[in-house]
């Protein structure tokens, strides 16, 4: 069930905190706070992040902000010598290039790395930007994790009721083979939160179809409304022992997806199982019998 998974219910929402300000030094700026977004972390290929800052007094009311320069830069993640990668990065107020509301307080910026010189460098790329605010200077810091190459891109997708259940089947064309990792929302037609869907397994080259299933017993359970929506999918190919971990495919958000509207006695209400269930199951037998005969053995004859 999705609503078990707070946190994956708007994952393409921006990361948002409201923290006091700091000067140069680390000291905190008394009676000044900083609010600052960011609708990404990880990234690649040719996405862009926008960022925004905005200063705030303790009873969380706006106060005028001035940024004075801001730039991001290429964080090495080995010791070895590197040339660092830096580009100015523009703030503005004026509701173009990212800001969304013109002169309402807020500073917005986004970077695209593919065009802004970062194009052939894979790591983190950190925004610095030098601020000030009731006479008081501080520094904002954003971190990015971007990959240039994109491991595969979104086809089409199908659904289909099998064995019970709703299966859905992402395609993709990938250009590269290994562990994808995938996931999706489900809100029916009153858009109810229903299901998390997710698939990780490994990918050949080529076009291919990622299957996720929404288990027939939760349908019943929760008896949604149809037709379906698949919404807000991501991806990425894992790349474990190594950093960035990950080659990220584009975002999908929103509806991708609406299904038929399907008859709630379609799926069935059967219990989970799989190999792996089952064998968690005999290893708690076992435990059971041991425990029981420990049991008997202290309590004596």
């Amino acid at each position: 069930p999705l609503l078990e998974h707070p946190d994956q219910v708007r994952p393409f929402d921006p990361v948002t905190e409201v923290n006091v300000a700091r000067d140069a030094s680390g000291k905190p700026i008394k009676g000044l706070h900083l609010r600052t977004t960011q609708d990404r972390v990880f990234m690649g290929g040719n996405e862009s992040v926008v960022f925004t800052i905005a200063a705030l007094n303790d009873q969380n009311e706006p106060i005028a902000l001035v940024i004075s320069d801001a730039a991001a830069q290429s964080i090495p993640d080995t010791s070895a010598p590197i040339t660092p990668i830096q580009t100015s990065v523009s703030f503005n107020d004026n509701g173009t290039d990212g800001d969304a509301v013109a002169f309402d307080g807020t500073y917005s910026a986004h970077l695209t790395p593919s065009t802004q010189g970062f194009a052939t460098r894979a790591g983190t790329i950190r925004v610095l930007a030098q601020v000030s605010a009731n006479g008081e200077h501080g520094v904002v810091q954003f971190d990015v994790i971007y990959t240039p190459d994109v491991p595969a891109t979104w086809l089409g997708v199908r659904d289909a009721v099998e064995g019970g259940s709703l299966s859905f089947y992402l395609k993709i064309q990938a250009k590269m083979a290994g562990q994808y990792v995938a996931s999706a929302r489900v809100f029916d037609a009153n858009n109810t939160p229903l299901a998390l869907l997710q698939f990780n397994d490994t990918v050949a080259v080529g076009t291919q179809e990622l299957k996720m299933q929404l288990f027939g017993a939760l349908i019943r359970d929760k008896a949604p409304t149809f037709p379906l929506r698949l919404v807000d999918v991501d991806g990425f190919l894992l790349r474990p022992d190594t950093f960035p971990d990950r080659l990220m495919m584009a975002r999908r958000p929103g509806v991708v997806y609406t299904t038929g509207n399907y008859a709630i006695s379609r799926f069935s209400s059967a219990e989970w199982t799989s190999e792996e269930r089952e064998r968690y199951l005999k290893e708690y037998g076992r435990d059971e019998q041991e425990a029981a005969e420990q049991l008997r053995t202290l309590q004596g004859p």
